[in-house]
């Protein structure tokens, strides 16, 4: 990867996780800081649909609730426990990354169900507001071919929409159903790499938000080793109360926007430097803002 100045890794976290990112985003938006102003963006999954968002322009208020004060986020497919119980143990079993992939991908492909494939596609449609790649920011947005269990890393010279790679980026099993592209289906790209921070190799300054970090006590933050400045963001002991602990709980999506709008603030002194011109520097560290 040719060298960058920024990168900008916005990492998974269901619905609730993509609307605190979104909150954060557009309350550091209301301060001054824009983060699409990375040269770089990585979107993994919940990561994926705010970074789509981001650098297309949209106005991040538009997540605040996007139901029109229905009480939650757009209506997810239908949640099969039995089916996301079985993904995680094959996660956890210890095998070799690929055969995991390999294996859920497969029973995805299980759960595969055009009519829903459908309406996951249209509702991330609305989220992100457009079809079409930013000319002017450069994206990447991971997934998981589900037959092979091969990653893939989508950019706007793939040939793929944006709102369909946005979709199959956040297709986890058993919470959405697999995206097809072509002939062939895709998943979750957190099963690729987690947040996927290695994208973002190359990059001088480097920002991760991790929504989810809270939820896995005792792992570190994922750190660009090459970087020269690095920030991990992810929800203070006050935001990980409202997002709770399943990412999916739709009730949750209008409290978790305006957490992550509150903790902005926060935010922008942990940024301080790092998001200017270049030539200011934070200093190397991670903390909840």
């Amino acid at each position: 990867m040719h060298s960058r100045e920024s990168a900008l890794v916005l990492g998974p976290g269901g619905p609730v996780g993509t609307a605190w990112t979104a909150g954060l985003a557009h309350g550091l938006r209301g301060l001054g800081v824009d983060l699409a102003a990375a040269d770089l963006v990585v979107g993994t999954s919940a990561g994926a649909i705010v970074g789509a968002a981001l650098t297309s322009g949209r106005n991040l208020a538009r997540f605040a609730d996007p139901a029109g004060g229905s009480g939650g986020g757009p209506r997810p497919p239908q949640v099969e426990p039995r089916l996301m119980g079985e993904v995680f143990a094959v996660l956890g079993a210890g095998l070799p990354p690929e055969e995991a992939r390999r294996r859920v991908g497969r029973m995805a492909l299980g759960a595969a169900d055009p009519e829903a494939e459908r309406a996951l596609v249209a509702a991330r449609r609305r989220l992100v507001g457009t079809d079409t790649w930013s000319a002017g920011h450069r994206l990447l947005i991971p997934a998981v071919e589900a037959g092979s269990g091969e990653p893939v890393v989508w950019d706007r010279d793939s040939g793929v929409p944006l709102a369909v790679a946005v979709a199959a980026s956040s297709a986890f099993p058993g919470a959405a159903p697999p995206v097809s592209v072509g002939q062939r289906h895709y998943i979750d790209g957190a099963l690729r790499a987690g947040t996927n921070v290695d994208l973002a190799a190359g990059a001088r300054t480097v920002v991760v938000v991790e929504p989810m970090a809270r939820q896995a006590p005792g792992r570190e933050a994922p750190v660009a080793e090459d970087a020269e400045t690095w920030v991990s963001l992810f929800p203070d002991e006050a935001s990980a109360a409202v997002l709770g602990t399943d990412p999916s709980d739709m009730s949750a999506w209008v409290p978790a926007f305006q957490a992550g709008q509150r903790q902005a603030a926060a935010a922008r002194e942990q940024l301080a430097g790092a998001w200017a011109v270049g030539a200011e520097r934070v200093r190397h560290g991670s903390a909840a803002c």
